[in-house]
C-alpha cells in the first residue's frame, strides 16, 4: 500500500503536525509520498530531508518549540501608524500600471 502524507498549512498547525509525524514513525508508518503547503511544506521538506527516526522528529519538534511569533511575523507598529500619519513618506515606490493593459 502507498502512503501520501498531506500537511497542511497554518501556522501553529505545522506544530501539532510534529506530533503527529512522531506518532506515524512509532507504528512505523513511512510516506511513499510527501505534499505540503505553508507550515506543512516545512515539516514535509524536513521529513524529506532528515526522515522519519525518533531522532530527527524531536530536531524538528525543537524548530518548532524555538519559534517566536516575532520570528515568522516581524510586526513594526510605528511603521504601521506613520504610514497612516504621513502616507506619501511611507507609500510604496514601485510604478503603477495605469490603463492595464497597456493601450497605444
Amino acid at each position: 500500500m502507498t502512503a501520501a502524507f498531506v500537511l497542511s498549512g497554518g501556522g501553529s498547525l505545522g506544530a501539532a503536525q510534529v506530533g503527529m509525524l512522531q506518532a506515524l514513525g512509532e507504528r512505523g508508518v513511512e510516506p511513499d509520498l510527501l505534499v505540503g503547503t505553508s507550515a506543512g511544506a516545512i515539516n514535509t521538506a524536513f521529513v524529506a530531508g532528515h526522515g522519519m527516526s525518533s531522532e530527527a522528529l524531536l530536531e524538528l519538534a525543537g524548530l518548532w518549540r524555538s519559534l517566536h511569533r516575532r520570528d515568522v511575523f516581524a510586526l513594526r507598529p510605528l511603521r504601521g501608524l506613520l504610514s497612516v500619519a504621513s502616507p506619501a513618506r511611507f507609500r510604496s515606490r514601485r510604478p503603477r500600471l495605469s490603463g492595464w493593459p497597456c493601450r497605444r
